[in-house]
């Protein structure tokens, strides 16, 4: 690589990664590709290759398997190992004098997001920032505010489940940055610096190291460099307290453990520590004759099935074994995850001398000890796994009593109305806050079901259906439509839920091997937005005679004021509530338009000029052309804005379809509130002039079906 080359691409990685430390090795390489320095195009056969080229920048950890990268400073050189590098708040750092503000601690708003939601206060960034201003001062004045030896420690606020989050302060090892870095902790109980605890840790015994070591190398790979979050979480999930053995510090705690090395890095300016798993030498338990004898006497079924302890093959992750632990306490049982692991293994050691290992679907199941309120067994069922640990994994606890009396429905609610307000209050209380009205509500659930069915993506079991319906909750968690059969086999719908969130929520999940997806209305992203370079088709006169009932009436009369048959209907066109009825009106408005061609001239040409301004508009913001979907004619499409009236307001949508050959067509002339409809079915339109509060409930009663 020449020295030119080098400076640019140099440079191009510090305006992505501006402090050296460990990056993920993806997203180093889709900066470069992204911005014309892919290895292929610098003439690499791979992105290995490129870094061994350039040793000043790139430098792989202990093997190139581990997801990082180092990325050095090399013009400027390595300022934290300098000796002459002094830190911005070694003059300050340690005094309880500080004022924290804006211009001294970098405060992350992922950071403050994520505090807001475990405080449960709903406070935006900017008011958790206050916050924890506010405490820190408080902090300093009521003498809770403690340095210990690199950081502060001060009271936030208790969370829900009465444990309190401490708020840290440190030093930003990001020199590129601000001079102090601000993180949080939750932990039991909060130390001032008048009782800190003089306790000194004791001794691990030697049994809790095994079993912690045994759970370790059931659930990560080993040799291999760790988050310390990761390790932490599943430690403390397990009901592993490092608190029992004096250690306030999780970090402290894992220091003592002899097959642990920890390494502190810098990954993307935050200081962190990585842990790798050695190994000690794992004593696994001899294969019993008995099993031996079974395995070469036939028992098993299939020779995939593994010998051997459960865990030495098998990943038991977290979520499914909280989910089998809780259905055993919630029936009267206790146990603890090692006892829960051990009888688990028995189980399958037991089920495969009996024969009772079955194969479905490429997936292993077993029965375990532990009964349904039925009687029958609930079983486990095992995935082949893509980690490189082990080849297995727990994919799923079956702990779902199924009624065999039921059968499933075959037909589909491809009509169904979703007119229930107390059910339609309940879904607009559980997802994200949105300026819509309960009926506008249902309508947009009656859309995505039609399109849902289009797409065979409704799930249907034997006691239940569900959709996706592509709202979400206040946790970004996706919002399902539960259905359940009548005794004619008809649906009625049960309520709404997330995957986790309650009963009907549980019962998804044990019916559907796979939950609902959502519905797909642009299949390229590109066609989102809308090319101002591209043809627009429009037939001025069937634009008109087509959508009669869809303009405002006032222009309609504006158009028509020379016409007195005309100014007797067109009120009742949208004071009419008979489809049939406001047929035959607009029927008789198009006789009145035939028969005047100075009326077709004058109409015509105030619908090209609201088009061009429409035009003039989106060419200037193209986010003004808003992404929507026709479901009549299952079309892709977009809205653009029409100011019929005074020509600046928008009163009317025109709704521009995607043809097949890539052009645009104009298709419809719509009403705002069917227009928002049709956009909020593919997403929440941003633009101003199409959003609720300009939407109008008048015009519900016009014709759903656009003419042909």
């Amino acid at each position: 690589m020449k020295d030119e080359e080098k400076l640019q691409l140099y440079s191009c990685i510090k305006r992505q990664f501006a402090d050296a430390g460990l990056y993920k090795i993806s997203r180093v390489y889709d900066w470069l590709y992204t911005n014309g320095f892919s290895p292929e195009k610098m003439g690499y056969g791979s992105f290995e290759e490129l870094c061994e080229d350039f040793p000043e920048v790139f430098m792989f950890q202990d093997d190139r398997n581990s997801g990082f990268i180092l990325i050095k400073d090399w013009l400027n050189g390595d300022k934290n190992n300098s000796e002459e590098y002094k830190h911005p708040a070694d003059n300050f750092f340690g005094t309880k004098n500080i004022i924290l503000n804006d211009d001294i601690i970098e405060m992350t708003q992922q950071s403050l997001y994520a505090l807001s939601k475990i405080l449960g206060n709903d406070l935006t960034v900017q008011q958790m920032k206050q916050l924890v201003f506010s405490r820190f001062e408080e902090a300093g004045k009521s003498d809770e505010l403690v340095f210990l030896g690199d950081k502060y420690i001060f009271p936030i606020e208790r969370c829900h489940d009465g444990q309190m989050i401490n708020g840290i302060i440190t030093k930003n090892l990001n020199s590129y940055g601000k001079s102090l870095y601000f993180s949080f902790e939750k932990a039991r109980t909060y130390y001032t610096s008048s009782i800190i605890p003089e306790r000194k840790p004791s001794e691990i015994p030697d049994e809790e190291k095994q079993r912690i070591y045994n759970l370790l190398c059931d659930n990560f790979p080993l040799n291999k460099p760790h988050h310390m979050a990761a390790i932490s979480k599943l430690l403390t999930d397990r009901g592993v307290d490092r608190l029992k053995y004096g250690y306030g510090k999780m970090k402290d705690f894992l220091a003592k453990l002899p097959f642990l090395e920890l390494k502190e890095m810098i990954l993307g300016g935050v200081p962190q520590y990585l842990v790798t798993i050695r190994d000690a030498g794992r004593s696994k338990p001899e294969k019993t004759a008995e099993a031996v004898d079974a395995y070469n006497a036939g028992y098993m079924k299939s020779s995939k099935i593994p010998l051997g302890r459960l865990s030495d093959f098998c990943n038991l992750p977290v979520k499914p074994m909280s989910i089998l632990k809780n259905f055993i306490e919630e029936n009267g049982i206790s146990v603890d995850y090692f006892q829960l692991n051990d009888n688990i293994t028995e189980d399958f050691e037991t089920a495969r001398k009996n024969g009772t290992v079955r194969f479905y679907g490429g997936k292993m199941i077993f029965p375990t000890r532990y009964k349904k309120s039925d009687g029958s067994c609930v079983e486990l069922t095992l995935k082949p796994s893509a980690y490189e640990g082990k080849e297995w994994f727990l994919y799923y606890v079956d702990t779902f009593v199924r009624d065999s009396k039921t059968s499933v429905v075959a037909k589909y609610p491809e009509n169904y109305a979703f007119t229930d307000i107390t059910m339609l209050c309940k879904l607009k209380a559980l997802a994200l806050d949105e300026e819509w009205d309960i009926q506008m509500l249902g309508e947009y659930l009656r859309y995505t079901l039609k399109k849902i069915i289009s797409e065979k993506k409704f799930c249907v079991s034997r006691n239940y259906a569900s959709f996706n319906t592509g709202l979400a909750d206040k946790n970004y968690d996706d919002i399902y439509a539960v259905f359940e059969y009548n005794e004619y086999g008809d649906h009625e719908l049960a309520g709404f839920c997330t995957a986790f969130s309650s009963v009907k929520g549980k019962n998804i999940r044990e019916m559907f091997d796979r939950l609902p997806r959502q519905a797909v209305y642009f299949e390229n992203s590109e066609d989102l937005i809308f090319n101002t370079a591209k043809y627009m088709y429009v037939d001025y006169e069937r634009l008109f005679l087509d959508n009669i009932e869809r303009f405002p009436p006032e222009y309609l009369s504006e158009q028509f004021f020379d016409v007195r048959e005309a100014m007797d209907i067109i009120p009742k066109i949208k004071t009419e509530t008979q489809k049939e009825e406001r047929i035959k009106l607009c029927e008789m408005l198009k006789e009145l338009y035939s028969k005047s061609g100075k009326l077709s001239f004058r109409i015509q040409n105030s619908l090209r000029n609201a088009v061009e301004t429409a035009g003039k508009r989106v060419k200037r913001n193209f986010k003004t052309a808003v992404p929507a979907y026709l479901p009549d004619v299952y079309s892709e499409a977009f809205m653009i804005p029409l100011a019929l009236i005074d020509g600046k307001n928008p009163d009317a949508a025109l709704a521009v379809e995607i043809t097949r050959s890539g052009s645009y067509q104009a298709r419809a002339v719509l009403s705002l509130r069917r227009a928002y409809i049709f956009s909020r079915i593919v997403c929440g339109p941003q633009d101003d002039w199409l959003s609720p509060n300009n939407v109008s409930l008048s015009g519900n009663n016009e014709t759903e079906m656009f003419n042909n």
